[in-house]
């Protein structure tokens, strides 16, 4: 138990780097009112990742039981993974000030001009189009699913990991319950200083990711 969730932790923590929702989120709660807004928000991106999880979940639960060891399955994914997200931190430490811009933007028309039900809509689609996440999920899943031990404690590392990949939803509502009104101006600038730094930012984690998979999954191999 206590390796698997050494295994998984780094992979739903890396999950949760996703600017995008963070910004957003983060944009709701800084205005009123905004609690059924960043209700909204949150179950979007709940919807979309728990539909995933679940699949991924389900299907790799099929496989083999793994009893600790090497696991080829695990190592291919990882490394595949670390491939992916390599390639990505390369594409992020690339100056991009238009596509900045554009990004900034988008996420600020979205915020001034959705409800809370277009909310849902717009954190689902782009939970779902968000490739990186899902390409840290899938190995997570994997060694969940094939891990010897009971479903109800599945479940429960399940939960962490679905909890860390959805802590950029998480957080900002938590942050504003904490702090009241006087925390809006707080909050404006982790978002001004999210969106000024959010290339170099998925840059350097990806980076970091990138050499966590390859470690991890030369090993497994």
């Amino acid at each position: 138990m206590g390796e698997l969730l050494f295994d998984v932790i780094p992979l739903g923590i890396g999950a949760a780097f996703t600017p995008s929702l963070f910004a957003i989120q983060l944009l709701i709660v800084a205005n009123d009112p905004w609690k059924v807004r960043a209700l909204a928000a949150f179950f979007g991106a709940a919807s979309a990742f728990g539909i995933a999880v679940a699949i991924l979940l389900l299907g790799f639960a099929r496989l083999p039981t793994s009893t600790g060891g090497t696991d080829i399955v695990d190592g291919v994914l990882r490394l595949i993974a670390a491939i992916v997200l390599g390639t990505f931190a390369v594409y992020f430490f690339l100056p991009h000030p238009g596509l900045e811009k554009r990004v900034t933007t988008d996420v600020e028309d979205r915020v001034a001009k959705s409800s809370s039900v277009e909310f849902f809509g717009i954190t689902f689609l782009l939970s779902i189009k968000n490739f990186s996440s899902f390409i840290l999920i899938i190995p997570a899943m994997h060694d969940i699913g094939v891990a010897e031990i009971s479903w109800p404690l599945k479940v429960a590392v399940t939960a962490i990991v679905f909890t860390l990949a959805l802590s950029p939803l998480l957080i900002p509502p938590l942050m504003r319950t904490a702090l009241g009104k006087p925390g809006k101006s707080m909050l404006r600038k982790v978002y001004t200083f999210t969106m000024s730094h959010q290339f170099t930012i998925m840059g350097v984690i990806f980076g970091l990711l990138t050499f966590y998979l390859m470690i991890t999954g030369l090993s497994a191999v």
